[in-house]
């Protein structure tokens, strides 16, 4: 028979025997994982313990792999424990790198498809977040091709600190639910993967400039270019999508820094009468590498045109055009690119104060067939002559299209009747 149960506390011993008490976080732990030999999380506190209470903490990143059931689906369970195999060996190594520079890097079995890795903290913490990301990427890669094309790997990290009134295991668990919820928030690892991938366009200069031509409408010679961006990455070749993973990952000025260096690096290569346009994006006037003087773009400033597009909205103007008055100075000159319709629009431009405008496509678009986008368009031209401002016309495609604008009076059109975007100049324009 079993033993007795003790009989239940009397009144006022409840608070005592509680301290006393097995705690549930003591209850019996399996030891390893049985696919790859892993501790389980569980075996592993006397060990964590520690770190939850040292004066450094603890860094938690949790690595969720969401295509393991569809690798199971796919190609058998024996193919994805090959996986998990090629998944904590890559692990082990990184946590093995990690205690070079930290007191501990443990690597455990969360839960069917998941790892946890638990390390002292550092200032590197977000290098081992990226490493076990986009190493791992590589590693399976090399590895086994079919399992890279459908491998996904999402990293949630969390920092905890020593909390005395707080249990340490419990601390870490807290820790690891943290991780985990981070780790599998999908819209957010989209974004994270992209800005990684983004990093790695960056560092390796993984961009190229093409160039189409503007051209000015009184004697039809090629007035300036425009430099526009290419990725060979299929996720970034959009520029909407570049610039949008760019924002949404904090990447604009280290995206913007190097492609402004690409487009000046065309300049020998571009005819000595024509100016260059440069796209920016509203922050770039923040970035103190432009406005105190990149030496490459004050060099060549009597030739460079930067735009800043109307739809990215400028919430400080005074602030803007302190910023842009030392490039102003140095003989840079400003555009308003992508202006749109109505007075919200001509609002922006005159606390701009651009020396050009360009309209956007789509006031263009059959302009020649739209009586009111004609008077639209005419007005605000007239606007921009009074206030000394020239015109460029974007997107024109037909033939039609550009004799509208002649007839509207604008300075410049740019479209690709005229031009397409390529990675010379050209010297001439397409249409007869």
């Amino acid at each position: 028979m079993g033993k007795r149960p003790p009989d239940p506390p009397g009144r006022g011993e409840s608070a005592a025997l509680s301290i006393t008490q097995p705690s549930t976080l003591d209850m019996p732990k399996r030891l390893v994982d049985l696919t790859t030999g892993l501790p389980s999380l569980t075996s592993l506190f006397d060990e964590l313990g520690p770190l939850a209470e040292h004066s450094g903490g603890a860094t938690i990143y949790y690595v969720h792999l969401p295509s393991n059931r569809l690798i199971e689906e796919r190609f058998g369970w024996e193919t994805l424990e090959a996986y998990d195999g090629l998944v904590s060996n890559f692990l082990c190594n990184v946590a093995t790198d990690a205690k070079t520079t930290r007191s501990h890097c443990v690597v455990a079995r969360a839960f069917a498809d998941d790892y946890v890795l638990v390390a002292s903290g550092s200032a590197t913490d977000e290098v081992i977040r990226n490493i076990t990301a986009e190493g791992m990427r590589e590693h399976i890669d090399t590895m086994d091709n079919e399992l890279a094309a459908i491998h996904e790997v999402y990293v949630g990290m969390a920092q905890i600190a020593p909390f005395p009134k707080i249990h340490p295991e419990r601390l870490l668990y807290r820790g690891i639910q943290q991780a985990q919820s981070e780790a599998t928030d999908v819209g957010r690892q989209k974004i994270s993967i992209q800005t990684r991938l983004l990093d790695r366009c960056i560092a390796r200069r993984n961009f190229s400039m093409v160039f189409q031509p503007i051209v000015r409408l009184a004697d039809r010679e090629i007035f300036a270019y425009e430099a526009l961006v290419r990725c060979p990455e299929q996720q970034l070749r959009n520029p909407h999508v570049l610039f949008s993973i760019a924002e949404q990952g904090g990447r604009i000025w280290p995206l913007s820094r190097l492609l402004r260096s690409l487009a000046v690096d065309a300049l020998p290569q571009m005819p000595d009468d024509a100016l260059l346009f440069i796209n920016l994006h509203p922050s770039d006037f923040d970035d103190p590498e432009l406005i105190t003087g990149e030496p490459r773009i004050t060099e060549h400033a009597h030739k460079l045109i930067l735009e800043v597009t109307e739809r990215a909205a400028i919430t400080d103007f005074d602030r803007f055009s302190r910023n842009v008055q030392p490039l102003r100075d140095a003989g840079i000159r400003i555009a308003v690119d992508d202006l749109g319709s109505g007075y919200a629009a001509l609002s922006s431009v005159t606390e701009i104060n651009p020396d050009f405008i360009k309209f956007d496509m789509t006031l263009i678009r059959d302009i020649d067939a739209s009586p009111i986008r004609q008077n639209l368009l005419r007005n605000m031209i007239s606007f921009a002559a009074d206030t000394g401002t020239e015109v460029i016309a974007e997107g024109v495609e037909t033939k039609e299209e550009l004799a509208t604008l002649c007839e509207l009076g604008s300075d410049y059109v740019q479209g690709y009747y005229l031009g397409r975007p390529k990675p010379g100049f050209d010297s001439q324009t397409d249409p007869e």
